[in-house]
């Protein structure tokens, strides 16, 4: 038992390989997934090229096409979180040993217990996506920060430059994010000389994808396409910061009355981590630079449901500071990581049940979806149509294989195809897969679907329910009759 307690990781990492590795194919690839297993399908020369062109390095995809090489007889999709799993149990082992080992006993196993019961984290390590990956480079080059502005040499020199070089070729956001903290630490310190010499060498080690990422610099800065439920970017920012909260204490899988009570918990946590800041101002120096310049990056890129996984590089940090605050004040951090572990558990449970999930393209199901399309007809007497503003036609494209081909409704050349198909009589069906919110330029969608409905028989496959409160909250930002369902497979049938 003594051995244990010293090692309390021993019995935490297997806990956490089993929920993680359990059922890896239990959602269907969502959007983001869809593109890592279509992309790492290519030669790696393509693979290079299209990460120059988009706003994702291309160090994940690389490690993910060797991975993929690999003669493990899974399912390509499968295979493919498996290595995120992978990068999480290892980002767990470098948590422990760099970060959670500096708290006393109790709050190390608080910290492991947190840290393995984590619905965000449970969400985000299954994911064939890089944040897992982010996340164990960020919790090791912070690591680097801290300990070269401690006690400069030429190894931690050399592992900071080191893991500076790999968050940056990881993704963008954590990487500059990272970039930045490192320096602010080295100049909090007048150590100017050691800032240049770091951001020399990481310039080096990056000069061949500088190109690419002043052009995503550059696109992030013209970038204005967001959607948001306030209608204002300004007004948004409450909104993003209050999910980014949620999805951290009590994950995105949440059911209403857990959702209302956690509520509590989540301003009980915040306040340890406030508590948390001011007893380890090293820590804080560099979870506070890190988070607000990785927020700032990620706010204006993507809408309220897809910063959790874009910040999941800060959760180590924000996880230890409410510890820290939890230690100092014994009885209130008992209560509040009491309630978290069981918020969490909930989370867990609503997860591996696929119900109360908040963002519901991720538990759409596509692959269930495209099954169903490809035995009611085929190619030859149907045709499929996409929502392309705010469902998910990358998913589905990867659903259905490239023996299926489908028409996107944003897609210029999809009305006059429509029209053609509406007028081919061997055609017996079409679906269109939409969201019930029409989020498209000029109501394409609702134009489509009543284009449609004006020449053949609909029936309606709802996925993925609202609940009651996301329709009183939708009622109350006055949507008049909001939708029971998020998603719909409209099947149009002679």
């Amino acid at each position: 038992m003594d051995w244990l307690r010293n090692h309390p990781i021993a019995a935490f990492l297997p806990l956490q390989a089993l929920l993680c590795f359990w059922n890896l194919g239990l959602l269907s690839p969502w959007g983001d997934e869809a593109t890592t297993l279509l992309v790492v399908r290519l030669p790696v020369r393509e693979i290079l090229r299209i990460a120059s062109e988009d706003v994702h390095p291309p160090f994940y995809y690389l490690l993910v096409d060797a991975w993929q090489r690999l003669p493990l007889g899974l399912d390509w999709a499968v295979q493919a979180r498996a290595l995120s799993v992978v990068f999480a149990l290892a980002a767990t082992v470098a948590a422990d040993r760099l970060w959670a080992s500096r708290l006393a006993e109790c709050g190390r196993i608080w910290f492991l217990a947190l840290w393995t019961l984590s619905p965000c984290l449970l969400l985000y390590a299954r994911m064939c996506r890089s944040y897992s990956l982010q996340l164990l480079v960020a919790t090791v080059a912070a690591a680097y920060i801290l300990r070269f502005t401690a006690k400069p040499s030429w190894k931690t020199g050399a592992g900071l430059v080191a893991s500076l070089t790999a968050g940056l070729y990881t993704h963008y956001v954590p990487g500059l994010a990272l970039l930045a903290t490192a320096n602010l630490a080295l100049l909090r310190k007048r150590r100017f000389r050691d800032a240049i010499g770091i951001d020399a060498l990481v310039a080096v080690a990056y000069l061949p994808w500088m190109g690419s990422l002043a052009a995503s610099l550059g696109s992030w800065g013209t970038h204005t396409r967001t959607y948001t439920v306030t209608g204002a970017m300004l007004s948004e920012i409450p909104v993003k910061l209050a999910f980014w909260a949620v999805s951290f204490v009590m994950g995105e899988a949440v059911p209403d009355a857990v959702l209302v009570s956690g509520g509590l918990v989540l301003l009980l946590a915040g306040a340890l981590a406030v508590s948390g800041g001011r007893r380890d101002r090293e820590l804080l120096w560099i979870v506070a630079p890190a988070a607000v310049i990785g927020f700032i990056g990620v706010a204006r890129w993507v809408s309220y449901p897809f910063i959790p996984a874009r910040m999941l590089f800060v959760f180590p940090f924000l996880l230890l500071l409410a510890v820290t605050g939890a230690m100092a004040h014994r009885r209130a951090g008992a209560v509040a990581v009491t309630a978290m572990l069981a918020l969490s558990v909930s989370g867990v449970w609503c997860y591996f049940h696929k119900t109360g999930f908040r963002n519901k393209e991720y538990a759409v199901p596509i692959q269930e979806i495209a099954a169903h399309i490809r035995q009611s007809g085929n190619a030859a007497d149907s045709a499929i149509l996409v929502d392309s503003a705010n469902s998910d036609p990358t998913a589905m494209e990867y659903a259905l294989g490239p023996s299926r081909p489908f028409l996107e409704t944003g897609d210029p050349a999809a009305a006059p195809a429509v029209a053609r198909l509406l007028a081919e009589p061997k055609v017996r069906t079409i679906w269109f897969l939409r969201s019930t919110h029409d989020i498209s330029a000029a109501k394409l969608d609702e134009r489509f679907e009543k284009q449609l409905r004006a020449a053949m028989p609909v029936t309606v496959h709802p996925y993925e329910a609202f609940t009651p409160l996301e329709i009183r909250l939708m009622r109350a930002m006055g949507m008049r009759d909001p939708p029971a369902w998020s998603h719909e497979l409209l099947e149009f049938r002679r």
